[in-house]
């Protein structure tokens, strides 16, 4: 049976990117750490949970006081162009555009690649959600532009989702894209530099 120090270290592993020794070393700094800090801790864990919300139509995290708001600031900021949707696999993705500033549209979030799974992907939530966006924008659209990482499975998701709202964009009459190969093959999108991300949306095809 486990110790709660060891529960806790597991506990740790299940954050992105660390591995066991990485969280022994968190579940030690937690032990060893002042009860003040443990407290501030605990209590903006609890915080955040309460004041992040997911919107519904983009799939981005947000955070709001405010009970009566729903949506991301970005859906809800008129200054943006409605006319054009970037797809990326996660927040930080949106972040980083957003911090590049080369981009003035609105996102949709497809979530986690690895569950994208050819076979399944028609009983995906998000692609559901992803389609009826599509249908609810429809002439308002021009372009879909795919901003997934440089690798070989995103690609796969990327042309499996292209071919699965082909019909709407023909319905609809938007153009479809994915980031130029100025994004280096088995690069992320979060770690992009704003030239590299300006480029990438200049010569998508």
């Amino acid at each position: 049976m486990q110790t709660p120090f060891e529960q806790l270290a597991y506990l740790f592993t299940k954050f992105p990117g660390i591995g066991k020794r990485q969280a022994k070393r968190f579940a030690y700094f937690i032990v060893q750490s002042h009860p003040d800090f443990i407290k501030e801790l605990q209590e903006k864990i609890t915080t955040t949970r309460s004041t992040v919300k997911l919107c519904p139509i983009s799939f981005q995290y947000f955070t709001t006081n405010d009970q009566s708001i729903t949506t991301s600031p970005i859906i809800r900021d008129n200054t943006r162009d409605a006319s054009l949707l970037l797809v990326v696999e996660k927040d930080q993705d949106i972040e980083t555009f957003e911090k590049s500033n080369t981009y003035h549209g609105h996102y949709f979030v497809i979530g986690n690649l690895e569950n994208m799974i050819d076979t399944e992907l028609h009983n995906q939530f998000r692609i559901k959600a992803f389609e009826k966006l599509i249908k609810q924008k429809g002439t308002v659209l021009s372009e879909i532009i795919f901003a997934l990482p440089a690798n070989p499975d995103a690609d796969r998701v990327t042309r499996t989702l292209q071919q699965k709202i082909k019909p709407f964009a023909e319905q609809f009459g938007f153009n479809m894209s994915q980031l130029g190969r100025g994004f280096s093959t088995g690069a992320e999108v979060e770690y992009a530099d704003s030239e590299t991300l300006s480029s990438a949306l200049e010569n998508r095809k």
